[in-house]
Parts: C-alpha cells; structure tokens; sequence
C-alpha cells in the first residue's frame, strides 16, 4: 500500500488519458505542441490533460502563458519516463504486476457499487429532494413472512375497494381512521399518521416504492393500489412544493413546573419578563444564558443548529413559527409546545446546495437506506445472470448434518480450519471453483448478510447463494477494463504511477541515498551553503496540567536550576510535565514568536498550545555557523536527486528525440 501511495504522489500531476497516438506532423497550422518519439502532444490532447490537473476547463482558462509553458515541459518529462520505464521491462516486474493487481481486486469492486448502485440513488434523492411532499396514506398490512397467494389477494381486493369508496366521495381521512392498518390512523397522538396523515416530507424517509410514488402521484389526486414490504397502500398527495432553506435557530425555553392553571400563567409571566429585557436593547443570546431553562442550548446563546425544512419530527407548533421567520435576526411572539415556551430567533438561512456539495449528506442518507442494500443485491443477481452458477448441495448437507440451524455459520468455519476440508470444491462460477475455505472466510464477515432459513440444509445454501452473488459482482468488477473507459483510465494512471516510482527509485532516489562517497564529495564541494544562522535557544517546559505548570514555575522563579528540574522529570513516572530545547532562526508564526522577543533569562507567561500548556524561556542565542555533514544530509540528498533526474531527462531527451513548440500553446483553450 505505501509503494501505491508513493507511486500515485509521484504522478499526480499526470494523470490523464494516453497520448495520441503518432502521427504526421505537418503544415504551417499544426496543432501539434510536442513530438517524443513516435508520439505527439496536439493541442486538444495537451488542453485535455492540463484541465484534469487543475481541476476543470474553466479553471484552465484562467491561467498564464506561463503555467501552460511549465506544464508543457513537465508532461513531456513524464512521458519520457513512461517510454523509458516501458522499455526497461518495468511493466512486466512481477512486483508491479502484484501491486496492479491487488489493487484492481480491492478498487473495481466498490467502484463498480458506487457507479451502478449508489450513483443512481444519490442522483434520484438529488432531484426529489427539491420538493417536499404533504400526503395521506392508507395501509393494507400483509404477513412480514412470505404470504400466501390468498392472502395477497384478500388485501389486494381491501385495498381497491378502500379506493373505490374514497373516489365515490367518502373522506380519505375518515376511511384510513376505521380501516387503515397503519396504527398511528387511529392515535390522535400521532406526530405522523393520524387519519392517515404522514404531514411533510421529502425522498429518503420513506421506502422507495411509497416515495415514488408520492413524487408522481398528481396533486389532489388518490394513487392506484400499490405494493411495499409493509403491504398494499393508497397515497392521497395533498401538495407537492419547492423545498426551503434550512434555518439556523437559537430559542429561549421557559419550561412549566407544573399543569395547574397557576404555573401556566408563572411561565407565561417569566416569558413576559425575557421579551421586556429584550424590548429594552438586552441580547438574545444574553437572555437564553441567563434564562433559557434548555440546558443543551443556553450556554450557546440558545443557538439549537439547523433545522431542516423536512424536519417533521419536530413539535409542530415550534416547526411552524420556525418557518414564519422571514430574515435573520427574526424573533418570533411566544410558541408553545410540549416542552414549554419558546422564543425563536432566526439567525440564518442555508442554502439549496448543488449536487457537489450535498454529496456528503446524500451519501450519508443513501448508505443508511434500505434501497442501497437492494439495488446491490439486483447487481448482484443481474451479474450472476451472466455466468453459469452451482453449488454442492448435496455435500453441503452432508457437512451441516445435525447441526442447529443458527449455528451453521460458526460450523463451517470450524470445519475449515483442517485444510484438508478448506479445499473441498462446493461451487462454481463460470470458469471459477469456490472451496470451503472461501466459504468460511465469506460468512466470517460481518457485512454480508445472509437470509434466515428454516433448516441447517437451507441456511447452508443460503449462505453459498449469497456468496455466489457477491463473487459474481467481484467477476463483473474485475473486467470493468473492458467496458468502462473511466475504470480504463483510472489502471492506466496508477500503471504508469507504479512504474514511474520504480524508475525514479532506481535511477534517482536510491541512486542518491546509497552513494556516500557521492554525497560526501557534493557537500564538500559546497560546505559553504550549508550554514546555520543564529538562533534563538529556547527551554520549553510544558504539561497538560496548567496549576501543576504553574507550580513548577514558580519553583524556577526561586531558584531551581534546570539541572534540578531535568532529575525531577526523569523521576516522574507519570511524565505529567515535558522539558525541551527548542532552535529557532526567527519568526515562525508559532508560539515560539513570544519568546524571541524576549530578553535573555526572561520567559512568557502560562501559554495555551492545542491540547497542552507550555512556559517559554530565552535561554540564549546559538551563533551561526556551519552544519556538519550530517546536519546538512538532508539537504545534499535532495540536491544530488535533482541532479541525478537533470541528469537522466537530458539523456532522454536525446534518445527520444524530443521537439517542442511551445509558441503554440497561445491559441491553447481559445
């Protein structure tokens, strides 16, 4: 994984479709920019590759003459790596071939969910989540378990004649309270379904088939019947609206301490007493410190977040004043909700984002919904499909014999640590034989489920069924550079990154690093670059603990020496305090800037510095002189690898026969 990482740092700047392929260069107005080799750089290949490193064409536009003349010069560089790598066999190293390989295991697969699976789903939430729905449902629930054919009827024929009476007239409220399924039709205190009314909401709440079609079903209108896990369903959509901004929101809650008359009226007097001082300049966010009685928010100014538009779990009569606010800074008249009383101050709408930038939330929603582990299940059999599939049975049955149907799991992962049973064929795909072994590795997994079963036998195969699904998706994945020009792409740039780290290592990097008598002869050849100037010595002392800080301090201040203080931290077990010495040439715009201006002996105050607490002391300056050689490897190492690629890209310029013409990058993006 770290030659991965390396190799993809090292060609990040290229990554990008082939070159074009050769051709003849010819004519006054060629658009032709580079020739290496037999290949050529033209101008729609260099605009191409040079958007996709900055980002996008519109980017692209923005630059110099200048960025274009160095990314020109830098591609080329690159490619004369790549033909250099390629005819020095590196393509055919077998530790390249290992690395592109493990690498096409682990990435085609979840590349190949998230094109086909979760893409489309976040797509869909996208464009529906633009509006919100309010509607109605009523409910004909069916067995949880798989039902029978009568069964599915008797609710199919309710659920039309539910239908029937709601278009001769009869209230959609009032049938789904006497024969809807859905328990929350007859609970007045339902926050959500109370005569069938579901109240607001937008895509991903629901599932997906009572979402769909809540999204088409005409505003005012009664669906046709339709099916979901739950059952037979009618929807009746009573709007269908744009969706709002968010609305970031901070309250003052008064709560009441009682249910009698008399603490209605106390609460509604302390409120009366919070809108006064408000009245008379106090801030909000001073009244909900002092007395806003939600302990979650008060020490915040009150400030509860965003709420969002589709936020219908929330109090209604809250939920409604939230959205009657209309600009920032908005302080609502009291709400009263279940909780107490409320003033509500807006203090700023969201925005709609783009599809970029709610990708995050999408895919957070999408991941958790019910609908993704579906539609990956689909791949799965859509894949399957493809190839001709089996599994042993009958040997399956004869290893799970006699055991407890929810134990079968464990047992055959037991029965696959003798290697002689880890081997046994139990099923194909196409060209590919699965062992037991692979079996028992697939159910140790915690992330691919398997269905229930009523027998040992049936769970079994259940569980070779489900890993025959997830090996056809992995087969599907793994051709996906015959098919998807994007996947293509992706190997090829990490293909040449991976041979582009292996030449540079061998004739650059370690060329460098190994060669003392090199290095040795570059520094000395150059001693005098290599110079410190003075510096500030500063002593940090520091502890996670500012009063144990503290008290050391002041025992510094009277008298204790730092050799003392060196013997009582090698003491400390705990090591609740930490000494240092600390170089530093100048400004640094860190902490360490309050001690260089310093005299001498002096030292700054108790410092905060992210988890810990630090004193600083101006201990002296370090006068400038110059580094040893190892002091200055670094520095040699880094100076030598420029060397050495100089070195190599002059020589391969030469064997390669580069051309450039740069000129003509001024009629590039126009």
């Amino acid at each position: 994984m770290k030659l991965f990482q390396r190799a993809l740092w090292s060609a990040l700047l290229f990554l990008g479709a082939l070159p074009a392929s050769a051709q003849e260069v010819s004519g006054p107005e060629t658009t032709v920019l580079a020739v290496i080799g037999d290949e050529i750089v033209d101008i729609e290949a260099f605009e191409e590759r040079y958007a996709r490193t900055v980002g996008s064409r519109d980017i692209a536009l923005d630059d110099s003459l200048g960025a274009y003349e160095d990314f020109l010069d830098r591609y080329v560089n690159f490619r004369l790596k790549i033909l250099e790598a390629e005819e020095a066999g590196y393509y055919e190293d077998p530790g390249i071939q290992g690395e592109i390989h493990n690498y096409r295991a682990s990435f085609a697969r979840p590349y190949l969910v998230d094109q086909e699976v979760l893409a489309p789903i976040l797509t869909d939430l996208y464009h529906k989540r633009k509006q919100v729905v309010h509607a109605s449902h009523i409910m004909v629930r069916l067995a949880a378990t798989t039902p029978s054919p009568s069964d599915t009827l008797r609710a199919f024929e309710q659920i039309s004649a539910l239908r029937d009476s709601v278009m001769q007239g009869m209230d959609f409220g009032a049938v789904a309270l006497k024969y809807s399924d859905d328990p929350s039709a007859q609970n007045p205190q339902s926050p959500q379904g109370y005569r069938g009314d579901l109240g607001t909401f937008t895509a991903g709440r629901m599932v997906k088939a009572f979402e769909d079609m809540a999204y088409v079903t005409p505003v005012g209108e009664v669906s046709q019947p339709f099916r979901t896990a739950y059952g037979y369903h009618l929807v009746k959509v009573h709007s269908r609206e744009p969706a709002r901004p968010g609305a970031r929101t901070a309250h003052i809650m008064v709560h009441f301490k009682g249910m009698t008359p008399e603490d209605t009226a106390a609460a509604f007097a302390r409120m009366d007493s919070i809108k006064l001082y408000l009245e008379n300049g106090s801030t909000f966010e001073d009244m909900a410190k002092r007395w806003s009685e939600d302990p979650n928010s008060a020490m915040r100014g009150g400030d509860i977040g965003t709420i969002r538009f589709e936020d219908q779990q929330l109090d209604r009569g809250f939920y409604e004043a939230v959205f009657r606010l209309e600009n920032p800074g908005d302080i609502s008249d009291v709400v009263q909700s279940a909780f107490g009383l409320h003033l509500i101050k807006l203090i700023e709408h969201d925005s709609l984002g783009t599809f970029e930038e709610e990708y995050g939330e999408l895919e957070r929603i999408a991941r958790n919904m019910p609908r993704m582990r579906r539609a990956e299940e689909q791949l799965a059999r859509t894949a399957r499909a493809r190839y001709s599939s089996a599994v042993d049975s009958m040997l399956l049955s004869r290893l799970v014999g006699g055991v407890r149907r929810d134990s079968v799991k464990l047992y055959i992962q037991d029965l696959a640590t003798m290697d002689s049973l880890a081997r046994l064929p139990i099923a194909t795909l196409g060209d590919s034989v699965y062992t037991l072994g692979q079996l028992a590795a697939f159910s140790k997994n915690p992330n691919n489920r398997t269905r229930n079963e009523a027998t040992p036998r049936l769970q079994a195969i259940a569980i070779a069924d489900a890993f025959l699904n997830s090996a056809a998706i992995t087969h599907k994945a793994l051709a996906l550079e015959e098919i998807d020009e994007e996947f293509r792409d992706i190997m090829e740039d990490f293909r040449e990154g991976l041979t582009l780290f292996k030449l540079m290592e061998d004739s650059v990097w370690n060329a460098a690093t190994t060669d003392s008598i090199r290095l040795l002869a570059h520094y000395e050849a150059n001693v005098s670059r290599y110079t410190f100037s003075d510096r500030f010595r500063i002593i940090e002392v520091s502890s996670y603990n500012d009063s144990i800080l503290t008290d050391v301090v002041a025992r510094i201040d009277s008298g204790m020496t730092w050799y003392e203080l060196a013997n009582s931290l090698a003491e400390d077990e705990n090591r609740v305090l930490r000494q240092d010495t600390v170089l530093v040439e100048g400004i640094t715009n860190s902490v360490y800037d309050q001690a260089i201006i310093l005299e001498i002996g002096e030292r700054t105050d108790v410092l905060p510095v992210r988890t810990r607490h630090v004193v600083l002391w101006l201990d002296g300056v370090e006068p400038a002189r110059s580094k040893t050689f190892e002091e200055a490897k670094a520095e040699v190492i880094s100076e030598v690898q420029i060397f050495l690629e100089e070195r190599l890209l002059s020589r391969l310029r030469t064997k390669y026969g580069v051309e450039t013409y740069p000129d003509r990058l001024k009629h590039v993006f126009q």
